[in-house]
């Protein structure tokens, strides 16, 4: 991820890679920049969070993963990328997270803005990370533009870009499950919402600088 301003617009902007429902860490970092590029020209990078998140359950963290045409050789761009919706993925994401997050305080506040990407069919990652994304911007009531650019065009950008953003230490929070196995940090976004509910719009009080 790198950061970059425009001071003639006054517009600043994060480029980051498509993410699936993006760990708390990488929020705070956008929480300062208006713009947020995502690149969809890069090529695909297995084992990353691009189409895999993690939650906490009753037996600890969860790591769920979106099955790829190709599977673990894609090679595609981030724009090419397809989900392999023979599997059925959905059920199991939203069943993994409905029981992780069925009794927190706050799932049946946001509950139906996330379910609807579990019943609707997606072919391209992409597609479905950009509108989680918007739905989460918009459950933080933050007005942020999305937009993409290629590769070849960020090359430039990224030699006079400044240094990556410091990421901060979060701070513990109430999770569901803390007494059985304690608190797990820098989970996916859902994790703060569903657990912290409207606190969760002033998301740089979870957060702490390094010293």
């Amino acid at each position: 991820m790198n950061a970059a301003m425009n001071i003639e617009n006054e517009t600043t902007s994060l480029v980051i890679e498509s993410q699936y429902l993006p760990p708390v860490s990488t929020f705070v970092m956008m929480q300062s920049f208006s713009e947020i590029v995502i690149d969809d020209d890069e090529r695909f990078q297995k084992s990353t969070n691009r189409n895999r998140c993690s939650i906490a359950g009753a037996n600890g963290k969860i790591l769920l993963s979106i099955p790829l045409i190709g599977g673990r050789g894609v090679k595609s761009k981030t724009r090419d990328v397809k989900i392999n919706n023979t599997e059925p993925w959905q059920q199991h994401h939203w069943k993994s997270i409905q029981s992780a997050y069925g009794k927190s305080s706050f799932f049946h506040f946001y509950d139906d803005r996330v379910r609807p990407f579990y019943e609707k069919r997606f072919d391209f990652l992409i597609d479905l990370n950009t509108q989680l994304l918007q739905v989460c911007f918009d459950v933080l009531d933050w007005e942020k533009k999305i937009r993409f650019e290629q590769s070849q065009n960020l090359k430039a950008k990224r030699q006079e870009l400044n240094k990556k953003p410091q990421t901060s230490n979060l701070k513990p929070y109430h999770q569901v499950f803390e007494e059985r196995h304690g608190f797990i940090e820098d989970l996916s976004i859902v994790d703060l919402i569903f657990n912290m509910g409207n606190e969760t719009m002033s998301i740089s009080n979870f957060f702490s600088s390094h010293k």
